[in-house]
């Protein structure tokens, strides 16, 4: 599996990559947390599995 994107670690070439696809979990943010978690706004789960599924498209 020869990537064109060259990710390196502090210490060497990454050799796997472990992705977790958005789910119910975020549905379950609180409003009043969101600036301790540093998100803006509750992500809308949809969209957060469409730009993962793009990410883990272009790996």
């Amino acid at each position: 599996m020869d990537s064109p994107i060259r990710v390196k670690s502090e210490v060497g070439t990454l050799k796997r990559v472990l992705l977790h696809r958005p789910g119910q979990e975020l549905e379950n943010l609180m409003p009043q947390y969101l600036s301790r978690q540093l998100f803006e706004d509750i992500p809308y789960l949809v969209h957060a599995r469409e730009e993962h599924d793009q990410f883990a498209e272009t790996l």
